[in-house]
């Protein structure tokens, strides 16, 4: 039986991609990987694909990245539907650079957050803080299952970390937020790194510290050999040493996070 299917920039069209999805329909449950990375299709192949995938309830990775999903919010949110209605338990789903907007993504949001391990909307820079206000709310949830989340290469700046950093709140799954590759992908200053420290370490009490995100570890991509760093550029400027010291103790001492925060913040 057939489990996976890759088709990598064969410039298939909404045609070609309608026409493979009929032959979806007699794989059914066995597939496990599709693949339909850069093949110049938008809604019109979205919505017969999201069909076609209702029989493949065992699908485990989809990637539909670098086509044009900037049209294709009702193809978006039928996706959604499918993955919440079939209890889909996805490993990876990736939509980078796709094009998607803030309409798309509070259309995707729902399904991806709660039935995703892994997801990506890199790339996606017409994605404003409106847009990241849906994925926040759907970080929040206690339906959550999202682990790793790549939003890099995103214009992200100030007021989106901030939207982001609230979704942390409560949120006890992810471990990953991959904000960046580099500096110039979102243009993220001392304020808005700040609203991660705090979600990360909230000083204000020892209930609230006690009661602050112990679980991710990871807010950019391992940069040691960053190409910046040899021009004399610190991509991590701006970044407070405290939030390095928070993430290194959710990583590494994840059951004692908590209690050393809260022994490193207040007197005792």
């Amino acid at each position: 039986k057939l489990k996976k299917i890759y088709f990598y920039r064969n410039n298939i069209g909404d045609d070609g991609v309608a026409s493979l999805a009929s032959g979806l329909r007699s794989i059914g449950p066995s597939l496990k990987t599709l693949g339909l990375h850069d093949n110049s299709f938008g809604n019109e192949g979205l919505l017969p694909l999201v069909a076609a995938l209702e029989s493949c309830t065992s699908l485990e990775e989809l990637d539909l990245s670098y086509n044009d999903f900037s049209l294709a919010t009702a193809g978006l949110r039928s996706l959604s539907d499918w993955i919440q209605s079939n209890q889909m338990d996805l490993k990876w789903l990736n939509f980078a650079c796709c094009g998607i907007n803030d309409e798309g993504l509070q259309a995707l949001s729902g399904g991806a957050a709660k039935h995703c391990k892994d997801l990506s909307l890199s790339g996606n820079d017409s994605i404003t803080a409106l847009g990241l206000r849906h994925l926040s709310t759907s970080l929040q949830s206690v339906s959550c299952h999202l682990e790793n989340l790549y939003l890099s290469s995103m214009d992200i700046q100030d007021d989106g970390a901030e939207v982001l950093a609230r979704g942390l709140s409560g949120n006890k799954v992810l471990q990953c937020l991959h904000l960046r590759e580099d500096e110039e992908d979102i243009a993220i200053t001392r304020a808005g790194w700040a609203a991660f420290s705090a979600v990360l370490c909230d000083t204000s009490s020892v209930n609230n510290t006690y009661l602050s995100n112990h679980t991710v570890q990871e807010l950019w991509c391992d940069c040691d050999d960053h190409d910046d760093e040899d021009e004399g550029i610190d991509p991590f400027r701006d970044i407070d040493e405290d939030i390095v010291l928070y993430l290194q103790l959710n990583k590494e001492h994840p059951q004692y996070a908590a209690r050393c925060k809260i022994l490193m913040t207040h007197n005792h």
